[in-house]
């Protein structure tokens, strides 16, 4: 029983430790007017760089999460300013469909308000 334990302790402590990420979970495409081997070098390079940063900065992260979120944010800077097009958070494109007309005015719409009083205009003198 002590053995078991000892054990399932020794997985959740190795378990809770974080790692630096392998790579970014970010989908970036290559920039307008940048060929695939500029873009595979550049992805490179912003790895190598993004490794670099996170590492040194690995012992104040809490979880692998916090340390991917982390690897991403840098990763995402680097490829940005390289030129090339990173993802936009909240912007859901699916929602946006139809928000630039108004909606077509219902057949019944007015029959049960009045109509406007009629003015005139006074007399000139």
């Amino acid at each position: 029983m002590l053995q078991i334990l000892i054990i399932l302790m020794s997985v959740f402590l190795l378990s809770a430790c974080s790692t630096t990420p392998s790579g970014p979970s970010v989908l970036v495409l290559p920039g307008t007017d940048k060929n695939f081997d500029q873009f595979h070098n550049e992805d490179l390079l912003c790895r190598q760089f993004t490794r670099k940063q996170v590492a040194a900065v690995e012992e104040d992260t809490d979880s692998k999460d916090e340390a991917q979120q982390n690897y991403d944010i840098v990763y995402t800077q680097c490829m940005y300013s390289k030129g090339h097009q990173v993802p936009v958070p909240g912007i859901m494109y699916g929602m946006q469909q139809g928000w630039d007309q108004l909606p077509p005015p219902d057949d019944d719409e007015g029959e049960d308000e009045p109509e406007p009083p009629q003015t005139t205009q006074p007399k000139r003198r």
